[in-house]
């Protein structure tokens, strides 16, 4: 293996494109379903070693759909589960089957609901005998709206196919029409609509998985399989080229992703999406699928550049506690979506299910498992569902039936885990992650904990952004100092003038292109992701004669932040440390470990460290320099659209020109004065 830049650490061994993981053979371990499962799942395996021990078993993943299941049992009534969408329906069909197909006994296994949903989804108004007056109305397909009407889309027929192939694979053991099945899943696939060479964007992903799931059904699996293998090439030879008739590439430099491959690069939307790359990517599902169906692979040149972009969505866009590293050009329209969460699990599914195309399916098991109890975690707080959309952001489809369709997703990505056998594999925690984006300015980084991104370039996609940390997570992706605020309600420096106005702030959007360097590790090769053990940038805003010059480096366990200002003689210098919540408190400790509220003004003299105490978790504050004669207080934060539930801003006052700050979340009195006393 070749050497590692400086400062990052190696990838495990067994990584190459040549040399497949031993890490991600997997099988099943279902006790007395496991034999029924290796017939009816292409491609299962016989059970191997025991999982490491921070990993979930077949019967962890069960036992999490078996919760989830009593939490959505109140939404079953005459023979639906209501608020009556086909795409809630047919997922929780999908886990009712599998369940099935498994031999599990527990309250995720519905043998009733199973035959009553597939009946409505053959033969009900859902599946439609005239097709929809929008962009996407076709036939055959399905509407959303399994009492007539609701929309059609490429994730509406995706859904209730996957779902189907669930329930066929069930249909010996549960006595059903497999023929009316087939039928269903083979006619759409085969409509002028979902027929190669039709694409909607670049997302692949749809027609992967249904040509897949029609293949297996008894479809003309040689035409399928060959429909999914031109999906593929089209979608990874567009990943630098533009693909026939669009304008950019479905990837950027970084392999950053493209929503929007007919639009112009500096299109908002074209920024990033951690969302529709994960569901982009949750393809290796079903190219799994078909590869154990006797599929020949993708080629190793197309297979590499899968490789890199894979390691890119991992290090990128999810974090240790098992949540997406979360930016998106599409903002409120998609930010924090407990629905788009759901999707997005598909991609950890794909890399830890497929060996050919990933090469961390170990890391992604990780995430995937730590997924699951964090979701748990927040169902156990709501004490039923959990809210449509987290953290309070007020992205659209807030309501009832987005929470619905959440937490069916996520429940039934458990059981297709179960499924696949990742019950029966080892799960590795990563080391820490980055994924930088030279030319758009961001930065994701991932450790055990905490995580964090600075977004520099926003291109009105969303309101925050700047050379600061956007937000602060702790390991369990508690919010431990904001979201997405803007000043004061953010990390950084503001200069104000005699009067107290902001003239500057490092956490300002910028408009220009490479405005964050990185400093080490030296990475100079796409896809600018991977594990670290030291991670600096530096960047640089100017507005008019004063300058911010901030430098970050990342450690495992904490931050370190210096800003050097210049030209703002006779102005005020501020560093501002957010907090989040209701309850939130901004306390001052000194040396002997005596707390106080920071009220007023403070000196700095005479204080070891700050705790930023919010709502769920915080971070203290250690000054490692520029605290002489410098002066703190706790200022109440209006509420932003990116920053909805603000705590009180931890200002320090600055009296040079030059601060330099540790952080580190931390989730109580005890924690934080250890970990201060590591930071001095």
């Amino acid at each position: 293996m070749p050497a590692a830049p400086a400062g990052r650490v190696p990838l495990p061994a067994g990584g190459g494109i040549d040399r497949p993981c031993s890490s991600t053979r997997r099988g099943f371990v279902f006790g007395g379903g496991a034999l029924l499962a290796s017939m009816l799942i292409p491609g299962a395996r016989a059970p191997r070693a025991a999982a490491a021990a921070n990993a979930l078993d077949g019967a962890a993943y069960w036992a999490f759909a078996d919760r989830m299941q009593d939490t959505l049992d109140g939404y079953w009534r005459d023979g639906l589960y209501r608020p009556e969408r086909s795409m809630v329906n047919a997922t929780m069909l999908l886990t009712h089957s599998a369940a099935a197909v498994a031999g599990h006994t527990g309250a995720a296994r519905r043998d009733d609901r199973v035959r009553e949903l597939v009946d409505r989804l053959c033969t009900g108004p859902a599946w439609v005998k005239s097709p929809s007056t929008g962009s996407q109305g076709h036939m055959p397909g399905w509407r959303d709206g399994m009492t007539g009407g609701g929309i059609q889309h490429l994730v509406v027929d995706t859904e209730i196919v996957w779902g189907l192939l669930h329930a066929w694979r069930a249909r010996e053991v549960l006595g059903l029409d497999g023929d009316l099945i087939a039928d269903r899943i083979v006619s759409t696939a085969s409509g002028q609509f979902w027929r190669w060479p039709a694409l909607r964007l670049n997302q692949a992903n749809w027609y992967v998985r249904m040509y897949a799931a029609a293949a297996e059904v008894g479809g003309d699996k040689g035409s399928f399989h060959d429909q999914i293998l031109k999906q593929l090439r089209r979608f990874v030879d567009g990943a630098k080229q533009p693909m026939s008739g669009a304008t950019i590439s479905n990837l950027g430099p970084s392999y950053r992703f493209h929503y929007l491959p007919g639009s112009t690069e500096n299109h908002k939307y074209n920024l990033d999406s951690a969302e529709y790359a994960n569901i982009v990517c949750g393809m290796l599902v079903a190219y799994e699928q078909a590869r154990k169906a006797g599929m020949p692979a993708l080629d190793s040149t197309r297979t590499a550049v899968i490789r890199n972009w894979c390691e890119r969505v991992l290090c990128g866009y999810w974090t240790h506690a098992g949540y997406l590293n979360w930016d998106t050009g599409l903002g409120f329209k998609r930010w924090h979506q407990g629905k788009k969460l759901g999707l997005s699990q598909g991609a950890l599914l794909g890399i830890a299910a497929c060996d050919e195309l990933s090469d961390h399916g170990a890391w992604a098991k990780h995430m995937l498992d730590r997924s699951f109890e964090l979701f748990g975690r927040w169902t156990d707080r709501a004490k039923g569902l959990p809210p449509a959309n987290a953290f309070g952001v007020p992205s659209i489809d807030d309501n009832e039936s987005s929470a619905l369709l959440a937490a069916a997703r996520v429940q039934a990505n458990a059981a297709q885990a179960a499924l696949l056998g990742l019950g029966a594999m080892g799960a590795e925690e990563p080391p820490p992650l980055y994924a930088y984006d030279p030319d758009v300015g961001r930065l994701a980084v991932t450790t055990p904990s905490y995580n964090t991104a600075i977004v520099a370039v926003n291109r009105g996609a969303f309101p925050y952004g700047g050379l600061e940390l956007s937000r602060l997570f702790d390991g369990q992706q508690d919010v431990a100092g904001g979201v997405g605020g803007r000043p004061p309600a953010s990390f950084g420096v503001v200069v104000r003038d005699a009067g107290g106005k902001i003239v500057h702030a490092s956490q300002r959007a910028v408009d220009r292109d490479k405005p964050l360097q990185l400093l080490a590790p030296h990475d100079t090769k796409p896809p600018y992701a991977g594990a670290f053990s030291t991670l600096r940038v530096r960047g640089k805003v100017t507005r008019g004669s004063i300058a911010i010059e901030t430098t970050h480096t990342f450690r495992a366990t904490y931050i370190e932040t210096s800003w050097n200002v210049d030209g703002a003689d006779g102005k005020t210098i501020e560093v501002l440390f957010p907090s989040w919540g209701k309850g939130a408190r901004v306390w001052a400790v000194n040396a002997a470990g005596e707390r106080s509220t920071v009220r007023g003004s403070v000196s700095l003299e005479g204080v070891d460290y700050f705790h930023v105490e919010s709502e769920l978790s915080g971070y203290v504050v250690v000054i490692r320099s520029g605290a002489a004669n410098a002066s703190a207080a706790a200022k109440a934060v209006a509420s932003q659209s990116s920053a909805p539930d603000p705590g009180p801003t931890l200002t320090v006052r600055a009296k040079g020109s030059s601060v330099t700050a540790r952080v580190a979340p931390v989730r109580s009195v005890d924690e934080a004065r250890a970990v201060a006393g590591r930071l001095v």
